[in-house]
């Protein structure tokens, strides 16, 4: 039983792991896969040079050889890169695979049911990968802030009389953090004589921006056709700084439903607390008798389940 409880952690650490990256796309990934198509329509007409980087999910060649076949290991490295995180892909896995032994171990010791140990074991698992979800969206919804103050500064310098290129540079020079690594990256590449489209591509596909892919195809098609790229660059600063307005305005009439969603989801694990300080047989009865144990397991599936409604009813795209 005991080790039937383990290989079940694991199981639900692993598969926590691939839900979460996943279904991290949410509703924009079909439009953006449209928009990438259409982005690298004409990239095979054109030669690039590869900008060299540690493709290396491990920095063990024998750990590299098993999970470097896995495709998804690779994606998982490109979201720590997002999340600005220096630790290979395995290293994380590994972690996470060591808490959720942790975790369900600990939590074996205490209950005398086989699931309690896979739900401890998943709790435990999930909160590396709970941590590097949040800092990435954190980095990339701070990159789409500074989005247009970087066209901003990219139309000054085009008007100074200065070169893409040398915009580019100029944007990686200037604006802080995430910003100006992501840019710094973009002119290496374009330094080390790598096209515009596949420099721009490269970059949008790191930090999967829906705004930056609808610039960077205003661009090529600015770069095909003609144009006047200067006010190009200032109309979709403005459109981008208008639309993000009008989100934080959703986002302030929906902040008193989002507090209150939160409040329902902490509640009454900090009733159960309490309760665990000042009485422990009190509590504790749930955790040893059979019945509390069921009871226990349908309060956290139905408390779960609100929680989910409450975030999809207050969670207004723009």
């Amino acid at each position: 039983m005991v080790i039937l409880a383990v290989i079940l952690i694991f199981l639900v650490a692993f598969l926590l792991a691939m839900v979460m990256f996943s279904l991290d796309a949410g509703p924009m990934q079909a439009p953006m896969r449209r928009l990438r198509q259409r982005f690298a329509a004409r990239s095979d007409l054109e030669t690039h040079v590869r900008v060299l980087r540690d493709d290396r999910v491990s920095s063990l060649p024998s750990i590299q050889r098993i999970l470097g076949q896995i495709p998804v290991m690779h994606r998982f490295s490109r979201y720590l890169a997002q999340a600005d995180l220096q630790p290979y892909a395995g290293t994380v896995i590994g972690a996470t695979l060591l808490l959720a032994f942790l975790g369900g171990w600990i939590t074996g010791r205490w209950t005398t049911a086989w699931y309690w140990p896979l739900l401890g074991g998943g709790f435990c698992g999930s909160l590396p990968l709970l941590y590097i979800r949040r800092r990435r969206r954190q980095r990339l919804s701070l990159y789409v802030e500074q989005l247009p103050d970087v066209l901003d500064v990219l139309s000054r310098s085009l008007q100074a009389g200065q070169s893409f290129m040398q915009g580019i540079q100029t944007v990686a020079r200037e604006m802080p953090e995430p910003a100006a690594t992501e840019y710094q990256m973009t002119f290496e590449e374009l330094r080390l004589g790598s096209s515009l489209r596949q420099a721009l591509q490269t970059h949008a596909n790191r930090v999967e921006s829906f705004d930056f892919n609808l610039v960077s195809t205003a661009i090529l098609i600015q770069r095909d056709v003609g144009g006047n790229l200067t006010e190009i660059l200032n109309n979709a600063s403005h459109t981008i700084r208008e639309r993000y307005k009008l989100l934080r305005h959703v986002q302030a009439l929906a902040a008193q439903n989002k507090l209150g969603s939160q409040v329902v989801g902490t509640l009454p694990f900090v009733i159960a607390g309490i309760i665990y300080l000042v009485n422990p047989s009190f509590i504790m009865i749930l955790f040893q008798d059979e019945l509390g144990q069921k009871l226990v397991m349908a309060a956290i599936a139905m408390q779960l389940l609100g929680y989910y409604c409450l975030k999809r009813i207050i969670a207004i795209k723009i």
